[in-house]
C-alpha cells in the first residue's frame, strides 16, 4: 500500500533542509524522503507495509538514515519524530505520545495521575537510579525501534540501585524487594534488547505492536513497585 508519513526533525531549529532521496529496499517498492525547514515528507510505496504502525516504523528507520548520515557529516545531533500516516485514500491518522494496548483497551498512565507525579518527582530528586530509569522510559515510549533497549536499560538501572547497597550484582535483592520474576524480564524484554545491546543488529528480532506494549507496560509496572517499596523504606527510617 501506499502511505505518505510526516514529521519533523529536532530541534526545530536548526533548519534542517535536503532534497527528494528515492531508496530502493528489499523486497522491492519505493521509499522517497525530502526535507523542508526540518519538516521530513516520506513517502511509502512498499508491497509489505500494510498497516498504519508498520508504515510510521518504516519511515521513520528512512528518515533516520538520511538525518543520520547529514548529522554526521556536519557533526551534529539530530533526531527524527514521525506524527502523521496518511493513507491512499487521504485519511489521516496522527501517531499521539501515549501507547495504548491490551483488552480492554488501557494506557500507560496512573490515576490519579496528580499523586503519582507527586510522589514521581520527589523521588526522582533523590534517586539517581529511579531518575534515569524514568528518562530511559520516556525514550522508550517515543523510540519504537530501540524500545526494548530502553526499557531493559531502566529495569537495569534500578537493579543497580539494589547491587550499591548489597554489593552483589542486585537481580537477586531487586527480586526479593520488588517481586519482580527474572524469567518474566527475559522473555519480554532482555531477548529482544540483546541484539541492540552488543552491537549485533542483524540479530534483533522483529517486534510488532503487542510485544512493544507488553515491554513498556512491564517497565512501567516495575518502576512503580520501585516507587512504591523507596516509600516504604523511607517511613520506616522516619523517627516515631
Amino acid at each position: 500500500m501506499r502511505y505518505i508519513v510526516t514529521g519533523r526533525v529536532n530541534p526545530e531549529r536548526a533548519d534542517v533542509s535536503f532534497g527528494r532521496v528515492e531508496m530502493n529496499p528489499e523486497g522491492g517498492g519505493l521509499i522517497s524522503a525530502s526535507c523542508d525547514s526540518s519538516q521530513v515528507t516520506v513517502f511509502l510505496d512498499i508491497p509489505t507495509v500494510d498497516g498504519l504502525i508498520s508504515a510510521q516504523i518504516v519511515a521513520e528507520d528512512s528518515a533516520n538514515i538520511l538525518v543520520g548520515a547529514l548529522g554526521l557529516s556536519l557533526g551534529c545531533g539530530y533526531s527524527v519524530e514521525m506524527i502523521q500516516v496518511t493513507e491512499e485514500n487521504g485519511v489521516p491518522h496522527v501517531f499521539g505520545v501515549r501507547p495504548m494496548g491490551g483488552t480492554p483497551i488501557r494506557t500507560l498512565g496512573f490515576s490519579p495521575h496528580v499523586e503519582f507525579f507527586n510522589k514521581a518527582y520527589r523521588l526522582s530528586g533523590r534517586d539517581v537510579f529511579f531518575r534515569l530509569a524514568v528518562r530511559d522510559y520516556m525514550r522508550a515510549i517515543r523510540d519504537v525501534t530501540n524500545c526494548a533497549s530502553y526499557c531493559y536499560r531502566a529495569v537495569e538501572g534500578l537493579k543497580s540501585s539494589f547491587s550499591l547497597k548489597s554489593g552483589g550484582d542486585g537481580w537477586q535483592e531487586m527480586h526479593l524487594a520488588l517481586k519482580t520474576k527474572r524469567e518474566e524480564i527475559t522473555t519480554t524484554i532482555k531477548n529482544f534488547a540483546d541484539p541492540v545491546r552488543h552491537g549485533n543488529w542483524a540479530s534483533v528480532p522483529a517486534t510488532n505492536a503487542s510485544q512493544c506494549w507488553e515491554m513498556l507496560l512491564l517497565t512501567r509496572d516495575i518502576l512503580e513497585k520501585y516507587l512504591l517499596f523507596a516509600e516504604q523504606q523511607a517511613d520506616g527510617n522516619k523517627p516515631v
